[in-house]
């Protein structure tokens, strides 16, 4: 007997299936891949806009012998005289635009130890897509 060793419609069918099937699973993984690219390229907006208030607060709050001035909700105040604001959703450094698309601004102080410790509350985004609460000691000892 010979036997036939070609292709036949039944292996061709389950060829089709096997690669249908394997579309599928890319094609979802792709999709689930770009949504998440979108969503990381709009925090990484907001991240880049919060390090920029990093930067500027941080070189405040280490320079030597600073005290805060006066403080409120949304704006605060320190001895050499530079001030942060918030107002119209952006943050303003001595009335120099740092960021922008922020909804909300908090500062709040606590003192721990002898030390003052400024909380400072931020969330960026029309629909507060990203809210980030950090902690600076005031450098009052160096």
């Amino acid at each position: 007997m010979k036997q036939n060793l070609g292709l036949t419609t039944t292996s061709i069918i389950i060829y089709v299936i096997a690669m249908m099937i394997v579309i599928g699973v890319i094609a979802s993984i792709t999709s689930f891949f770009y949504t998440n690219v979108s969503n990381v390229d709009e925090n990484s907006n907001h991240i880049a806009e919060i390090t920029k208030f990093h930067m500027y607060f941080l070189e405040e709050t280490t320079k030597k012998d600073n005290t805060i001035y006066t403080i409120e909700n949304e704006s605060i105040t320190f001895a050499t005289g530079n001030t942060f604001t918030f107002q119209d959703n952006n943050i303003y450094f001595n009335h120099v635009k740092i960021c922008e698309d922020v909804s909300n601004l908090q500062f709040a102080v606590e003192n721990k130890n002898d030390k003052t410790i400024v909380k400072v509350l931020i969330t960026f985004g029309r629909t507060n897509e990203y809210t980030k609460t950090t902690q600076y000691v005031l450098n009052t000892d160096m």
